[in-house]
Parts: C-alpha cells; structure tokens; sequence
C-alpha cells in the first residue's frame, strides 16, 4: 500500500524511495511489494536516473533492484544503473583508503579523531563501504587538537578550500564560536574532507558531553572514537533536519539504522529535551513513519501531534522537488530563505537574545572585506549592514557580468542578515 504522503507522486518517484535503502530481512518482504508496484505502474526510467541521482542513491538503488527477482528492467537502464552503482563504490573505495591514511597520520600526532557519516556509517549500516554514496568525508576533533589536526592535515598533502584565509585570535575565536568546520581539498585525489569541531547547534558543554559518552573502536586497524547509539539518534535527525532531508538517502540512513535497532532512541530523546531539540528528532521520526511506514519508538513524552505540521510538510515537499534546493541570489533566493527561516524557527532550539544578536552580526567573509585588527574588532557590528549591501551588490555585478563565475552564496561563511 502507497504511504499517504507519496499518493500523486510519480511511479519513478515511489520506486526511487522504496530503493533508497537497504531493508533488513524483517522487512524484506515490504520493501520488495514496494519496488514491485511502483515497477507496476510503468516507471519513466529516466526519470528514476536522474531521481537517483539528485537524492545520492546509485549504489544502493542497484543493490535493491537486484534483490528483487523477475522484474522488468529496460537494458539500457539496466546497463547505466550497473555503471552508476560501480561508479559510487570506485569513489567508496578511493575514500576509504584516504579516510584510513588521515586516520593514520592523527593516531600518530595523538589527535582523537570521530568520523562521521561517510564510509563508516555505510559499513556500521550494511557491512559495505560501497553502498552509501558520499562527496566528502566528516571528520570531528576535540577543539582543543583543531590547530594541531590542521596542520596535520596540511603537511600531509591537504589545502584550505578557497574561501577559507588568516584570521586574527578574535577573528578565530568568533569563527569557531559560530561555524562548526573547515574544509580542505586533497592535491593528490581531489577528494574533500570536512574537518569539524562541534555539530550544528551544539554548545560547548554538549560536545564534551558527546565526545564523553563516544565509544573506542577500530578502522581499517585506526582508532577511532564513535558515537555513542543515542547521540548517533539525534546526529542523523539533526543533519536531515538542517537540509531540509532534501535527500532521500538521509531518511533512508535513518530508516536502516532504526530497522537495525543501532539506535538508543530513549537516551537521544532525553538529551534532545534537555538541548531544546527533540522537534528535530520527533520531525526525523515523524517523516521515516510517513515515508516508510515505520513505527513510532514507545517512548514516554514522545507525541507526535504536538509537532508543528510545517516540520514535516517542508521536508515532504523538498523531499519531492525534481531540483536542488535553490541556491544563488535573486528574490528566488530571497523567498527560499524566508520559508527556511520560519521552518528553522519551529525545528531549532530557541536561543537567548545575546546568541541571536550574535548571529545576526557574524559573517566570516566581513574579516576579508574589512581586514580591522583585533584592538578594531568591535567595529564590525555597527559596520555589518554596510558590508552585507556591499557583498551582496559585488555578488549580483558578478554574477551578472560575462566571464565571471558566480559567487559561492551557499557556504556556511555567507550567513545574510
């Protein structure tokens, strides 16, 4: 039977979702009705490619077809399905072996390391690294072994992405106060990597926490620390959640992990009520009922119809866009982010007054445009409205001028106002 929220939605579109994760055997037999019927209903193949291919599926999209005997595949979808699931664990491999040389050069600097999502997560979720497709590798450090880890990483063949620059201390310390990681691209391999201190959100006390509760473990003979089961919980709820789950391989992370019972929901959901963020986990829950038709955990203080309906309906409605979500500059743009702002409105945890302030006068890009010295660092609030017109009017030029590349008004470092 057809989950609700998928009634009008099209046959490539169904098969796409019931082929963006792996069932365990206890709900093989589901999994399989699903990708049966949509294939029923005629499915436009090329249209599930570019599905596929928008929500980051190929290898598992391929691994669930071919559990399912005796159904009507064109060759020429067939043969591109093969090339694109081979594709996704050629790179899988590629990013194993450079995840296990960065774990390797951090065991020997003593710097813990947590990776996240990624590789790892493929194989604690299926036993197979080539499965979960992945366009960077996450990696978390202790605050304290950030400047160590860097340099770490850039003695190793590692450069700072492009937008990334010196900053002073008090540059440095609002930087790390408001972001959450920094990115480097490797010479060698082109491969990307995210080096994170904190995840979104978080405060410092709730990352020590975190790291507290992580769990040794071994990869590829590397130690590691992972996270613990109901930190994982509200890890993957809140990473969908931050992106709108625009992705259908993030629900479907979040559906294998739940069938597999790899996660504590009860500790997660007590520490989601005491961070102000169990909208975030009940939304995830919420949305792998609606999508899956999976059960809600029987947990006390858990009740759904308190959710804000807009937490679910935003999601569902990203979920089925054929596009990317929006990026750029323009009034698109402009009426993205005020439906983003009212939707994290509901999701996030509300803030004090002084952390509001704070973010509404942060933005790392003001430290190049206005290069101040730290004894000058208190300017840059009442000079925030004039370099945020200043940006944005520099951006439109560019954009609108021949030859120039647009502006990357996407990064975590090109917060508006």
């Amino acid at each position: 039977m057809t989950p609700d929220c998928l009634q009008g939605t099209s046959p490539a579109f169904r098969l796409m979702i019931a082929t963006s994760w792996l069932a365990p055997d206890a709900l093989r037999a589901q999994q399989q009705s699903a990708i049966r019927a949509a294939i029923a209903a005629a499915p436009d193949w090329d249209e599930y490619l570019r599905l596929i291919a928008r929500h980051g599926t190929p290898g598992l999209a391929w691994a669930a077809l071919s559990r399912v005997s005796h159904i009507p595949i064109p060759q020429a979808a067939e043969r591109e399905l093969k090339r694109r699931s081979d594709d996704c664990r050629k790179q899988a491999i590629l990013y194993c072996m450079v995840l296990a040389d960065v774990l390797k050069r951090f065991n020997r600097a003593a710097i813990p390391a947590m990776p996240m999502k990624g590789q790892t997560l493929s194989f604690d979720l299926y036993q197979d690294v080539g499965l979960r497709y992945s366009r960077d590798l996450d990696v978390e450090v202790r605050t304290e072994d950030l400047h160590k880890a860097q340099s770490c990483l850039v003695d190793e063949g590692w450069q700072l992405e492009s937008s990334f620059f010196p900053m002073t201390p008090r540059q440095w310390a609002s930087f790390l106060r408001n972001e959450q990681h920094i990115n480097f691209i490797h010479r060698a391999t082109g491969c990307l990597l995210e080096l994170h201190w904190r995840s979104q959100w978080e405060t410092p006390a709730a990352t020590r926490a975190r790291w507290a509760r992580s769990v040794p473990a071994v990869w590829q003979q590397h130690s590691i620390q992972a996270m613990h089961p109901g930190d994982l919980a509200l890890y993957l709820c809140c990473h969908g959640g931050l992106h709108q789950w625009f992705r259908a391989k993030w629900l479907g992370d979040l559906a294998r992990a739940h069938a597999l019972h790899l996660l504590d929901w009860q500790a997660s959901f007590i520490a989601a009520q005491s961070s102000g963020e169990d909208r975030t986990l009940l939304a995830g829950l919420s949305l792998l009922h609606q999508v899956y038709g999976m059960p809600l955990p029987a947990l006390p203080g858990l009740n759904a119809n308190n959710l804000a309906p807009l937490l679910v309906e935003m999601p569902l409605r990203a979920l089925k866009d054929p596009a990317e979500p929006l990026t750029g500059v323009g009034p698109a743009k402009l009426r993205n982010r005020l439906r983003r702002s009212r939707y994290e409105r509901f999701l996030w945890p509300r803030k004090s007054r002084s952390s509001s302030v704070a973010d509404l006068f942060y933005c790392r890009e003001d430290f190049r445009t206005l290069a101040l010295p730290d004894r000058l660092f208190w300017a840059y609030k009442p000079m925030r409205p004039i370099l945020w017109s200043w940006r944005w009017a520099h951006r439109l030029l560019g954009r609108n001028s021949p030859g120039n590349a647009p502006a990357d008004a996407t990064s975590s470092a090109g917060r508006s106002l």
